[in-house]
C-alpha cells in the first residue's frame, strides 16, 4: 500500500474495549467510536460488525473507496494484507485475531467484508455476551471462535451464499431505516412506516430486510434500542427508568429483560463497570 495516498497512519484504534487473549486467539470488542487506522496484520483477522457503519477503506492498495457495512456482517483480512479504514462514527465491532497456527491455516488468503451469515451472527453474539459479562467461559469462546473460522472458510470457498432477496435492501435503504430508527427511537415504529419509507411492500420488506441483515425488523429495532441505551449508560447521568423511556422501552423492567436476553448482563451491572 502506498501510504502517501492515505490521509494518515496510526496503529489499530485503541479506544477502551473488552479484550481477552488465549494461546490460539485474541478477542477485542470495540465500542462505537470514530476511528482512522492503517496497519498490516501479522495474523489472520476476522471481523464482525454489530452495527452498520460507513467510511472509507483500502486493502493492499492505495485506492481508498467509500464503504457501507451492513449490520451483523462478517469480514476477513488475511495476514500480510495492508489495511486502511476510517469512519466518523464507527460502530460496535468484534475483532478476532487467530494467533493459533491451527486456526490461521484453515483460512485462505483473500479479503472480504459485509457478508451476512446466520451461524456467524449467532457465534459473534455469544462471544460478545461472554466478553460483556466479565467472567467468560474459555471453552465456549473456543467453540465459537472456531465456528467463526469455519464460516469464513465457507465464504471463501463458495459454500456460503447470501439469499438473493437481500439484494433489494440496498445501502441507501438500510441508511434510511437507520435514520428513521435514530430519529424515532423513543416512539412506536411500525413495519408500514419502514416499508413505505424504502418503497417496498410490507411482506417483501420483511423478507428482504432479514436476508440483508440477518435479523427481523423487530429484532433489529431492539438491538438499536439496546445500543442507544448502552451509550446513555456510559455518557449520561439519567437513571435507568429515564434511559428506558428515552430509547423506546415501556419500562425499566422491560429494558432490563432485553439486556439480559440479548447481552447476558443487566444495565445496572454494565453501568458499574
Amino acid at each position: 500500500m502506498d501510504t502517501a495516498a492515505i490521509p494518515s497512519t496510526h496503529p489499530p484504534r485503541t479506544e477502551p474495549g473488552k479484550r481477552l487473549t488465549s494461546h490460539s486467539w485474541s478477542l477485542e470488542l470495540l465500542p462505537r467510536h470514530a476511528y482512522e487506522v492503517a496497519y498490516t496484520p501479522g495474523e489472520a483477522v476476522i471481523g464482525f460488525a454489530f452495527e452498520s457503519q460507513s467510511g472509507a477503506h483500502a486493502f493492499s492498495s492505495d485506492r481508498v473507496t467509500p464503504f457501507f457495512s451492513k449490520p451483523n456482517s462478517l469480514a476477513y483480512v488475511p495476514s500480510g494484507c495492508a489495511v486502511f479504514s476510517s469512519s466518523r462514527e464507527g460502530g460496535e465491532y468484534l475483532r478476532v485475531t487467530t494467533t493459533g497456527k491451527h486456526l490461521a491455516e484453515m483460512l485462505p488468503q483473500r479479503q472480504f467484508n459485509d457478508f451476512i451469515d446466520p451461524i456467524a451472527i449467532g457465534a459473534a453474539q455469544i462471544i460478545r455476551t461472554q466478553l460483556l459479562i466479565g467472567e467468560p467461559a474459555r471453552l465456549m469462546l473456543d467453540e465459537h471462535v472456531i465456528a467463526l473460522c469455519e464460516r469464513v472458510e465457507h465464504v471463501l470457498t463458495g459454500r456460503a451464499v447470501e439469499p438473493k432477496v437481500g439484494r433489494s435492501m440496498t445501502s441507501a435503504r438500510l441508511r434510511r431505516i437507520d435514520e428513521i430508527i435514530e430519529s424515532s427511537i423513543d416512539e412506536e415504529i411500525t413495519i408500514e412506516l419502514l416499508a413505505n419509507a424504502v418503497g417496498l411492500s410490507e411482506a417483501f420488506f420483511i423478507r428482504s430486510f432479514k436476508a440483508a441483515t440477518g435479523k427481523s425488523p423487530h429484532s433489529y429495532l431492539i438491538d438499536r434500542r439496546l445500543a442507544k441505551a448502552r451509550t446513555l449508560l456510559e455518557t449520561s447521568k439519567f437513571d435507568l427508568r429515564e434511559i428506558a423511556l428515552a430509547v423506546g422501552f415501556s419500562s425499566h423492567a422491560h429494558m432490563t429483560a432485553a439486556f439480559r436476553a440479548r447481552l447476558g448482563v443487566t444495565p445496572s451491572r454494565l453501568r458499574q463497570r
